[in-house]
């Protein structure tokens, strides 16, 4: 017998492929976007004003994104290596607008403050070490930041091969937070003096790249469900959940008690500026029955899948489809009702729900310099009247934007996105879960970036608990925004102790992903615009 010859009953051992090595290549894209970033800071500070401004660099990182989004889709139900490199380049292009566009607005906000100086007759010799203008004063700064986290953790990521799926759950959601900050407004606010500390940089820029981490682990956890044969069915029922939840809140919860949308109104200001009106709220025609038509069909979608789950009725489930399809168009007939009229309607003072000027009027008092006591003992028909006075007077002045309530819209946008991505999950999911890599390095990946954000989020609370101390005097007064971190960081903390301890992995690891993203989501939003609290100048 030869030397090469095989028996005919031989097992011939595979070796398994080895992983490819991790190089400084494969870093590259993301190395060029840090550089070519850094030049659009320079080409700012050299042409000054006269450079693209921050709003537009932002918007061209969000076209990027959702074009870098639809063509990962693309590629997961039908591989191309055009659709993938397309991708690829766009979801680079996208996270370098995003960076340029927060380092542009850095310059944006150091020339404004010495313009101001410069007004005042001051030398440019007392204006404040250059990092006191970093951009990280309110929402709006922090959204940038968020954004440009998730999408630089993803380039990070895919550059292998079996993690290049991640761009199509990652760049949407980032994409989302930058339409978030599209409604909040880029307007630079001044930075209260007692906040003024070398330590803001380092926690808020921990803060929002922590967030961009947890995005991630939250987009792979969620992909690890689908590998793992978790029904869509019962995802919708969950993304229906949330969206019941966002529509039954939104407006004060008027659109199931009263089938009426009410935007909150402005009061313009002689100097041009414009005051939030936030209780004085104008009925959007067709927005609250559509809203709840909507609402309506979810809970339907909600009922027919549950009898679809529990007896395996396949008409149960054929009629959940029906209704989460509907439910898609009936919501996006109502934000594009809700964007259009709110850029065209006049006569908003004939528009106003008299419900709220209790609590108008309770507003009004107050910026009367009255105490809360002063208020508490004034009758509820004294206030009406002072509001109603208010809207006879200036009712024809009142204006309405698309950056009253951004939280609002942005909210009921994200439900129009899950139940659009339930959708699409629900199309060819086998071969979607053919497509996606192996469970065991989605379980992999998922442990690696949890740590990550288990660690980053240490690092928030303890820079945040200084940074505390030398503005307030105290570590830790468990304001609204420190106990949501500290609660999103004990999730990760129960999602790492778990799986070391009791050797918990996959599906149970994934829960906990979802979970504490959740919380680190409302940290984010909840506490700056429904919680008073110490962060609430955000």
């Amino acid at each position: 017998m030869s030397a090469t010859s095989i028996e005919p009953n031989a097992v011939v051992p595979v070796r398994p492929q080895a992983e490819p090595r991790i190089t400084l290549r494969s870093f590259l894209p993301a190395i060029v976007v840090l550089l070519a970033s850094g030049l659009m800071l320079m080409l700012r500070v050299q042409f000054g004003g006269r450079f693209m401004p921050d709003s537009a660099l932002m918007m061209i990182a969000l076209a990027c994104y959702l074009t870098a989004a639809v063509f990962h889709l693309m590629n997961l139900y039908a591989p191309s290596a055009m659709a993938l490199r397309v991708g690829m380049w766009t979801a680079g292009l996208g996270v370098f607008f995003n960076l340029s566009s927060w380092l542009v607005r850095w310059v944006a906000a150091y020339d404004r403050e010495l313009q101001i100086f410069q007004s005042q007759g001051r030398s440019p010799s007392e204006l404040g070490w250059v990092f006191r203008y970093i951009p990280f004063a309110n929402l709006y700064d922090l959204s940038l930041a968020f954004a440009f986290g998730a999408g630089f953790t993803t380039l990070l990521i895919a550059h292998r091969k079996n993690f290049r799926f991640l761009g199509a759950i990652t760049l949407p959601l980032a994409a989302l937070i930058l339409v978030l900050a599209r409604f909040i407004g880029s307007e630079i606010n001044d930075l209260q003096p007692v906040l003024d500390s070398y330590w803001r940089p380092i926690h808020v820029g921990i803060a929002s790249l922590s967030y961009g981490v947890a995005l991630v682990c939250f987009s792979i956890g969620v992909v690890y469900l689908i590998k793992d044969g978790v029904k869509i069915e019962a995802m919708a029922i969950w993304a229906a959940l949330f969206g019941l939840a966002v529509i039954a809140t939104v407006s004060k919860g008027s659109v199931f008690l009263h089938l009426q949308y009410g935007a909150s109104t402005y009061f313009p200001l002689p100097d041009g500026r414009k005051m939030p009106l936030t209780y004085l709220r104008a009925d959007i025609p067709w927005v609250g029955p559509a809203l709840a038509l909507a609402g309506f069909m979810l809970i339907g979608v909600i009922v027919a899948f549950g009898i679809y789950l529990a007896k395996n009725n396949e008409t149960a489930k054929l009629w959940g489809h029906r209704l989460l399809k509907g439910s898609l168009v009936v919501q996006a007939c109502a934000i594009a009702l809700l964007v259009s009229q709110v850029k065209t309607m006049t006569d908003i003072g004939s528009k106003l729900d008299p419900r709220n000027y209790e609590a108008f009027g309770k507003w009004l008092a107050e910026q009367d310099k009255m105490t809360p006591e002063q208020i508490a003992q004034i009758p509820a028909a004294d206030l009406i009247s002072h509001a109603s006075q208010f809207v006879a007077a200036n009712g024809s002045k009142l204006i309405l934007s698309l950056n009253a309530n951004p939280v609002e819209l942005a909210a009921l946008i994200t439900v129009l996105t899950a139940t659009l991505f339930v959708l699409i999950f629900s199309f060819r999911t086998e071969r979607l879960r053919q497509a996606l890599p192996a469970l065991d390095k989605l379980d992999s990946l998922l442990y690696k970036t949890g740590s990550v954000t288990f660690a980053m989020l240490a690092m928030l609370l303890i820079t945040g608990a200084i940074w505390a101390n030398e503005s307030w005097g105290k570590y830790w007064q468990w304001d609204s925004k420190e106990t949501g971190a500290f609660v999103a960081w004990l999730t990760y903390g129960v999602f790492l102790h778990t799986r070391i301890a009791r050797g918990w992995s996959g599906r149970r690891s994934a829960y906990f992903a979802l979970l504490g993203f959740l919380f680190i989501i409302f940290t984010y939003l909840g506490v700056s615009y429904l919680l008073p609290g110490l962060h609430s100048y955000a």
